[in-house]
């Protein structure tokens, strides 16, 4: 069993590899979608230009260049900081905020930079690295956007009032960089800033909002980062393939949809709160919902469909039509469906079903839920099952048996004799593992309001 501790509370301070990971994710978020609007921008130019006539008086200063590049190196050091989980959160969802309406803006009303850059004698080397950022995206500047929103993470973990101050005269210089090298007319600098601050506005530390406070861990957000991987493909793929691209689009939108909802634990944006796709959820999630039917028609038919593990209660995997006969040959009167991605197939019998994300760490409460459930209706036959039976099953059917005071090493050598083929992986294990902190909890709470 895995030594590791991870305390999943919004209060924890993040490891460094979990803000690695949020860094790669919301810096993929940013190129991906400034890039493609950009892109897009460029495809349909020219667009005009918004700016005043004393604009024209302002002077090129090829130094300024240093700051102004180093917006990306502010964005890196900014989700380094020791944040806790709750803080790279907000963070990661006020950048989101600002991309997200940002390229709304970019793509309803594209502009372009009306001023022709003179030659320059000097930082060539990054004034080259300049040339790929397009002169559109203009208004709202992402810079002073950032700038706001990347100041106001900092500044808390910023110990000394020194360092504090440099960030801010850096920050100052990053947004007056955007005029003195000739990429944001006046107008984009006030509208970047109401984006920046209207994101700090919305999105708040004191304020847990839904979609920064569900329960995520580091394996939730690597497993959007392999969604966001594939969304970037179809993204690239619909600027270079000439037939098509509406519909390599959409698989971008729905691929990039999903990557959000694991990356921030939002389990029931996937199909609702009863696990139940909506109209809507079908529009967004349709490639998702059929390339995971799809996988499971592949795979079945390698697994069996179902196990009994004690008293009346049963593991397995989804059942297709055909089989839910055997379900009622075992007489089971209770069905608890965890394959919240499996939506294609209506169930032949009554059934619950709780939003679990596959290949992620389940919140213990949400697996206390199920356990309850089952101990509950465990003499009139209860059948657990995901869309293979090899990982959430197992895993609810474990916590139950830890309720039922099995150590580990039963549930491990138990389960190895009922599934041979469940996975077996460090996730998993600490899945289990917070569930027994989380039944120790329950346990002291208990003992203390009795004495």
């Amino acid at each position: 069993m895995s030594a590791y501790r991870f305390d999943p509370a919004l209060e924890a301070v993040t490891a460094p590899k979990e803000r690695i990971v949020w860094l790669i994710f919301m810096g993929i978020v940013f190129f991906l979608l400034y890039g493609a609007s950009n892109q897009f921008a460029a495809i349909t130019a020219p667009h005009i230009s918004l700016f005043m006539s004393w604009e024209r008086d302002i002077p090129f200063i090829e130094s300024f260049i240093v700051p102004y590049m180093s917006s990306d190196l502010m964005f890196v050091i900014a989700f380094l900081l020791p944040y806790t989980r709750l803080e790279i959160r907000i963070l990661a969802a006020r950048v989101l905020f600002i991309v997200f309406f940002s390229i709304i803006i970019f793509a309803l009303f594209p502009l372009q930079f009306g001023f022709e850059k003179p030659k320059v004698e000097s930082y060539n080397l990054l004034f080259t690295a300049l040339q790929a950022d397009l002169p559109f995206n203009q208004l709202p500047s992402l810079h002073i956007s950032f700038a706001i929103v990347l100041y106001a993470s900092m500044k808390r973990h910023l110990k000394n009032s020194i360092v504090r101050l440099i960030a801010l005269v850096w920050f100052s210089l990053i947004a007056l960089s955007t005029l003195f090298v000739y990429q944001h007319h006046f107008i984009d600098l006030p509208t970047g800033a109401f984006m920046g601050l209207l994101a700090l506005f919305i999105i708040k530390k004191d304020q847990k909002s839904f979609f920064v406070s569900q329960f995520s861990t580091p394996r939730s957000l690597k497993m959007g980062l392999y969604f966001l991987t594939a969304a970037s493909v179809f993204m690239i793929l619909s600027f270079t393939v000439e037939h098509g691209m509406a519909i390599l689009f959409y698989l971008f939108i729905s691929l990039f949809s999903v990557a959000l909802v694991y990356a921030f634990g939002l389990n029931n944006l996937l199909a609702g709160k009863d696990a139940r796709a909506s109209l809507l959820h079908w529009i967004i999630f349709f490639p998702y919902f059929l390339g995971s039917r799809l996988s499971w028609m592949y795979f079945k038919r390698k697994i069996d469909l179902m196990t009994k593990v004690k008293d009346n209660v049963y593991l397995g995997r989804l059942p297709s039509a055909k089989e839910y006969s055997k379900i009622k040959d075992n007489n089971i009167a209770h069905i608890i469906n965890l394959a919240t991605e499996q939506q294609w197939q209506k169930p032949f019998q009554e059934e619950i079903r709780f939003p679990y994300l596959d290949q992620t760490i389940q919140a213990p409460h949400a697996l206390h839920q199920g356990v309850l459930l089952i101990e509950a209706n465990k003499e009139n036959g209860v059948y657990v099952h995901c869309a293979l039976g090899l990982s959430r099953s197992v895993l609810l059917i474990s916590a139950w048996l830890l309720y039922q005071k099995y150590t580990l090493a039963e549930i491990d050598t138990l389960m190895a004799k009922l599934r041979p083929a469940y996975v077996r992986s460090a996730y998993m294990d600490l899945t289990l593992k917070l569930y027994m902190g989380y039944l120790e909890d329950e346990h002291t709470q208990s003992f203390n309001k009795n004495t």
